[in-house]
Order: C-alpha cells, then structure tokens, then sequence
C-alpha cells in the first residue's frame, strides 16, 4: 500500500507560482503569461500543454522562458520580467514563512494511484496512515525535498525524525529495486 501526498519529488515537485503584485491588462485580448522553466523532464506538461494550444484553448497566451535556478526563476518574477515558475517544496515554503507574495497555482506533477510518488510502503504492511510510522525504518534518498517532504509528513501524523529510523542514501534506479528492498525486511518504506 502506499501513503501517497498529492504531491510528487519529481527532482522535486515542479511547481508552478504567480506573485500577488503581478496582474494582467485584460482589454479583449488575450493575457500573456511569461513562465520559467528548467530543461528537465519534469516540464514536459508545459512543452506539451504549449505545443498542443491547451494554453490557447484556455484563452491565455503563454511564454516560455529558460532560466536556471530557483534564485534566479524567484528574482526574475519579483522584478516582473516573469509571471511564475518553478520552486521547490523546501524553498516555497522558506518563501511562505518570510511572507514573501508567492502563490502555488499549479503542482505539475501530483501522485496517482499507479505512481511511486510520496511514502511507499509494502502490501503487506502495518502501516496504513501517517500516524502509523513510529519506528518505521525508512529509506530515503537524503535530499532536502525529500527530508521536507518525510518531515512534513510525520509532523501530519504528530511525529517527529526521532521517531522513525531514517535511512539516508538510499536511491535505488528502478522500481523493482524498492519493491526488492521492501519484500527482504531490510526497510520498511521508502520516500520517493
């Protein structure tokens, strides 16, 4: 079974943010958005929503731009050279607690039924709920997404780190690697 978040690590989770100040003038023609991107497979919704005119359809007229860097994506949007781009879990909410006007408009790649997105546990297991995981051991690649996302997790099932055994490093390349992992009882459950 797995404990799925609605968001997904995808490098992180790739989203999409708009800053308060920025508006559009609307006068009968259509909005232009200027949106960042990485060259990362985890813009492929934006390539492709660009490419087949969903943006079009939706009566908006998107722009987008190569710039590298959360810091400089985040800059180029306070300047309004940009409408939005993409931000980690880890620094959107960096953003939140110094009141930056940042907000989440689109997560471009939540988790499914069918993804390995979020905390994956065995079929078989006793872990059925966040408030389930004390003394857990699990395995996790050690990014500071991933740290984010297992700690905000625990903090949902009033848990903290001290209460699972964490397992740092831990980045198998395929899915059958993880399911190998969970069926041989060395961990219990891996983020990814």
């Amino acid at each position: 079974m797995k404990l799925c978040f609605r968001w997904c690590l995808a490098g992180m989770t790739v989203i999409i943010l708009c800053l308060a100040s920025q508006g559009f003038a609307a006068s009968g023609t259509k909005p232009t958005v200027k949106l960042t991107y990485w060259k990362s497979i985890d813009d492929l919704p934006l390539y492709v929503a660009k490419e087949q005119g969903y943006f079009d359809e939706s009566g908006v007229n998107v722009e987008l731009k190569f710039i590298k860097g959360e810091q400089n994506a985040l800059a180029a949007a306070l300047r309004g050279d940009v409408n939005g781009g993409y931000i980690s879990l880890a620094s959107l909410i960096k953003l939140a607690e110094k009141k930056v006007p940042v907000k989440v408009v689109l997560w471009m790649g939540h988790a499914h039924e069918q993804t390995k997105c979020g905390i994956h546990v065995g079929a078989q297991t006793k872990y059925q709920d966040l408030t389930d995981l004390k003394g857990i051991r699990l395995a996790t690649g050690g990014s500071i997404n991933s740290k984010t996302m297992l700690t905000h997790a625990l903090y949902k099932g009033d848990l903290g780190l001290k209460d699972i055994r964490a397992l740092w490093g831990a980045t198998p390349d395929n899915p059958m690697q993880y399911e190998a992992a969970l069926r041989s009882g060395g961990v219990d459950a891996f983020i990814v």
